[in-house]
């Protein structure tokens, strides 16, 4: 169940990654109205590519944590 949800959020991270790019290149990668404080402020492809690119290094991470700590719990090494 921990890998599951670890690569759910791995997917989730890459999904984000990719609709925001996508997104951000169908606004022909404006950046009009990106800041929150503007009266123009609307939701861009760059805030879900950011966000996409945020949860995936974390992701990554994790799942090879859970690898060491499964390699550790069977008594081997992890290379």
């Amino acid at each position: 169940m921990h890998y599951f949800l670890r690569f759910m959020l791995l997917a989730t991270g890459f999904c984000l990654f990719t609709y925001g790019l996508l997104s951000w290149q169908a606004d022909r990668f404006t950046l009009v109205g990106i800041m929150p404080f503007g009266a123009d402020f609307r939701w861009q492809g760059l805030h879900f590519l950011t966000l996409g690119l945020a949860m995936i290094p974390p992701s990554l991470w994790e799942i090879f944590q859970l690898e060491i700590r499964a390699a550790r719990a069977l008594g081997k090494e992890p290379r």
